[in-house]
């Protein structure tokens, strides 16, 4: 096999990028040149944007993440929930890496990375996982972008989207129910931001530390471009047109340790007669009551997987506004957002067979051994897209009348092909382990000749899969406020109501064949490169090549014959939601001097059609039944805030409510194909249970804010939640008699999604930032920062366990028990930098029915990131930033105290070089 070297990039992505950076100031340029500045008569106080980025350069005040900073400061300030957030910065775009980057800066936000791809993906808030929160744009909730979960993915959208990010922690009967953490709401940039023609760009140059494995790494970088106007006679109109292309080029490898099994060992060389996974010579599997103290803990398979992903996210927002200044205002916007991840995922496993030889207790060796390599080509595409019309009219100054249509579209596609091979169980494929704790497991072959050599595996599957999801969502809602704003006195109402109307549908189209004689993958062929795993102690992996797999069945349709169970595995896992929902709700509330007080009531009547199929009867593989499951509930959720002025500059904020949290689609509506023993008479199923009622939450909240200075904030809050309805993953195993069509006594185990009894979450935050520290001497007055911390106490739910005892939850699943991080910044002059420290407490992924060992977490986790800015003029301002900086890598764990590695990804320090240029 021939070794070809990995290359880390050539001389054509620095011509890429000059080209690219050329062409964008080259155009802005142009455009400034050609087209004179225009007369604001709508409000002669405004300046225009280059005096204001002049002054602002002249004052060597706040640019880039300070500014961001200050401007979060004070919209948290002004609102009356307790919320916090993140703003743009001079030229109207969040400066940083991406959205969700930027997001986990604010306190109480963690993101769960996506583990293929190495991003932050999904918002946690406050300890609670994406389920329990809503994603809006301009006040309207996203559709989902995932095939069966409500989770929208902040990897599509880009920052450039976003001019304020706010994070609502208390919410009022006004914002979405579904809000036990908290409603996110991303508010769109305007043309009456920057009134006049407003231009900005921005291109960034991006080297990945890990180039692919197979091919080349090509250029990666983002550009992002904004042009924006104002016109008419009074400047009542404006359009602004922004778009953003990011494309990441590069590689990933995750090192799984699949399961462990828990033995006794008594010292020196012992040989166990049998495996299992309770005690030596057992041959049983763990239960509830196992204790695995004393014992140790050996691997049972070793994988090597590793990615080439090229990421490109391409989005586009437009909008049309009318302003007359006085009491009118409407806009049209349109906006589309995808994200493509085209990945060459390759594996390689080595498993253990037959009994082991323990030397120590990290260390061992088995006699027998099974090994697979596989290939799988995801050809995967998110998209968001929305038009939408809103007017909003004040009749008089303390009237209010807002009016939105809203139509989203968020769809989910990938493409599979999948090829997989097979090496037997065989004594050449015997290996030695070594466990050392805190180190992923290491497996050496003891041939490594016979496990790298192509002609010993055996085609098993080569499989074509389309899994299509889509969600569609009409939002018609209208608003009236009475002295309710932000800055009004006195008595006020606001009443609303809200119409929604979901459709989610998923389906997957899936063909398999199976080769009908031995097809071994040195008649094939492979990869001429190999791969080296850093992990490896040398060790080499054996790759597929896709093309030559293809080619060789379509030469050979006679040695392949379709899978039997392709009906069935396309049908069972189908499934389409319908969702009504009607909402309305109204508030009172009272302002005067440094009180404030608001309370409310909201109500919403859903009905909801649930539709999907099982085999009929369950070991059909061909005949299905449709089934059809209506379910409707009304909910009543109040809510009161207050805030008291106990100085000018401390607040003090206080919040009730109860919300929601409805149920995954998955859990309503996806089964799974059966599993059917006619000889031993038993079934295993995954079953949906369309008749979850939502979670709902009662959630109290108190926070205490000091804002010494503009650019100061310090908070403490306190909160509490307790949920009722929770719901968990269950398995029961239970006799029955002629289940399904079938004759006599079976044993069936069904996993099926429950509510489960009440979890209790409390938490404390704590924010402080200090942008300029002018209370020290000389060069450190220059400097800033911002330091947030959430802590949280969790009882979990009761589960049921595979023998029927009841256990207690230690946490919530995608809740962290502390959330950190701090930034360092400095400004002096042109000069401005930051560093930024994130880290996440563990985090549970699943819980597990037979024995607290086998949970799943991620390990807590500790990025680095740094910013370094040089503002060339008004218009010009070059960057240059790190992420990863320490090549932190997310960890699963488990076993007791999650101290075993059970999954490590490892995707690089990422660095970018950018321009920006403003108008």
């Amino acid at each position: 096999m021939k070794h070809q070297p990995k290359m880390r990039g050539g001389n054509a992505r620095y011509v890429s990028l000059i080209a690219l950076t050329s062409l964008t100031l080259a155009m802005g340029q142009a455009f400034a040149q050609s087209t004179p500045p225009p007369v604001n008569s709508v409000d002669s106080n405004k300046p225009d944007t280059a005096s204001t980025a002049a002054k602002t350069l002249d004052a060597i005040q706040v640019t880039g993440k300070t500014l961001s900073v200050e401007k979060a400061i004070a919209e948290k300030r002004s609102l009356s929930v307790i919320s916090d957030g993140i703003s743009a910065d001079e030229i109207g775009s969040v400066p940083d890496f991406g959205l969700g980057e930027a997001v986990q800066r604010i306190p109480g936000v963690a993101m769960t990375i996506n583990n293929g791809r190495g991003e932050a993906q999904f918002l946690n808030l406050r300890g609670l996982n994406p389920d329990y929160n809503s994603v809006m744009v301009d006040g309207v909730a996203l559709p989902s972008t995932e095939t069966t979960t409500r989770n929208v993915s902040l990897d599509v959208l880009p920052a450039s989207l976003a001019q304020h990010v706010s994070v609502y922690k208390a919410v009022t009967a006004d914002m979405p129910a579904d809000a036990i953490g908290g409603v996110v709401n991303l508010r769109t940039r305007s043309a009456f931001d920057h009134p006049g023609l407003f231009i900005s760009g921005r291109a960034d140059y991006a080297h990945w530390d890990n180039s692919r494995v197979v091919a080349h790494s090509g250029p990666s970088g983002q550009i992002e471009n904004t042009i924006s106007d104002t016109f008419g006679s009074q400047h009542q109109f404006g359009f602004i047109l922004s778009t953003s292309y990011y494309r990441r080029d590069s590689s990933s490898l995750d090192t799984a340790m699949d399961s462990d099994g828990y033995y006794n060992y008594t010292g020196g060389t012992q040989k166990l007669s049998s495996l299992g996974q309770n005690k030596a010579g057992t041959g049983s599997t763990l239960t509830p009551s196992n204790d695995v103290d004393g014992l140790v803990a050996v691997p049972d398979r070793h994988r090597w997987l590793t990615y080439d992903n090229v990421r490109q996210r391409e989005g586009v927002l437009g909008k049309f506004e009318y302003d007359n200044h006085e009491n009118l205002q409407a806009h049209v916007t349109g906006g589309f957002f995808q994200h493509e991840n085209n990945e060459f995922r390759r594996s390689q496993f080595l498993a253990r067979v037959g009994p082991a030889t323990l030397t120590s207790d990290t260390t061992g060796s088995f006699a027998k051994g099974a090994a697979q390599v596989d290939f799988d080509h995801y050809d995967q595409v998110r998209q968001i897209k929305y038009v939408e019309l809103g007017s909003s009219f004040e009749p008089d100054e303390r009237d209010q009348l807002d009016v939105t249509a809203n139509y989203a579209v968020g769809n989910y596609k990938q493409s599979t092909q999948e090829d997989v091979f097979t090496s037997a169980t065989s004594s050449n494929l015997g290996f030695n382990y070594d466990a050392s704790p805190g180190s992923v497991a290491l497996f050496t072959p003891s041939n490594a000749s016979y496990y790298m050599n192509p002609a010993n595996y055996l085609q098993t599957s080569y499989m074509n899969a389309l899994e299509r999801s889509k969600s569609g969502l009409v939002t018609l809602k209208a608003d009236f406020n009475h002295n309710l704003q932000e800055d009004s006195e006195g008595w006020g109402y606001k009443a609303g109501v809200q119409y929604r109307n979901l459709q989610q549908r998923y389906d997957l189209n899936q063909i398999g064949y199976a080769p009908t004689s031995s097809v071994s993958l040195g008649t094939i062929g492979t990869e001429d490169t190999y791969f080296q795993p850093y992990d490896g102690n040398g060790q080499n992996m054996l790759l597929i090549d896709p093309a030559k797999v293809t080619q060789y069945f379509l030469d050979h349709p006679n040695l392949y014959a379709p899978v039997a169970t392709n009906t069935r595995t396309s049908a069972i896992s189908d499934f389409n939601i319908k969702e009504a929902t009607t909402s309305g709700y109204a508030m009172t509330g009272y302002r005067q001097g440094d009180f404030m007080g608001i309370v409310g009531l909201r109500y919403e009547d859903t009905s909801q059609d649930v539709q999907n199929t099982q085999p009929n009867p369950i070991s059909s593989l061909t005949n299905f039944a449709k089934l059809d499951n209506v379910h409707h509930y009304g909910k009543l959720l109040p809510s009161a805030i207050l805030a008291y002025n106990l100085e000018p500059d401390l607040i003090l904020r206080a919040g009730a409510n109860q919300t929601l949290a409805r149920a995954s689609y998955a859990a309503l509506g996806q089964n799974s194909a059966p599993t059917v023993s006619l000889a031993g008479n038993t079934i295993s199923q995954t079953i949906s249970n369309p008749n979850l009622v939502p979670r709902k939450s009662t959630n109290y909240d108190l926070s205490l804010e000091w804002y010494p200075a503009s650019d100061a904030m310090f908070s403490l809050a306190a909160f509490q939640k307790r949920i009722q309805h929770e719901i968990v993953n269950l398995t029961t195993t239970a006799s029955e008699v002629n289940p399904d069509g079938l004759t006599g006594t079976y044993l069936v185990t069904t996993t099926q999604a429950q509510n489960a009894t009440t979890a209790k979450v409390k938490g404390l935050e704590f924010g402080a930032t200090k942008l300029h520290f002018d209370f020290l001497p000389g060069v450190l007055s220059h400097f800033g920062a911002s330091f947030n911390a959430t802590l949280l106490d969790m009882d979990g739910p009761m589960i049921r366990m595979n023998d029927g005892s009841q256990r207690q939850l230690p946490m919530l699943v995608g809740a962290a028990k502390h959330l950190l991080n701090a930034s360092l910044l400095y400004n002096q002059g042109p000069f401005s930098a930051q560093i930024s420290a994130n880290h996440t407490g563990k985090m549970p992924i699943s819980f597990a029915t037979d024995n607290p060992v086998n949970d799943i977490y991620y390990a807590q986790t500790q990025t680095y990131d740094a910013q370094l800015r040089y503002i060339y003029n008004s218009h010009v301002s070059f960057l240059l930033q790190g992420k990863n900086l320490t090549n932190a890598r997310p960890t699963r764990v488990l076993g007791p105290d999650q101290s075993l590695i059970k999954e490590q990804l490892d995707n690089g320090r990422a660095y970018y070089v950018g321009v920006t240029y403003v108008l």
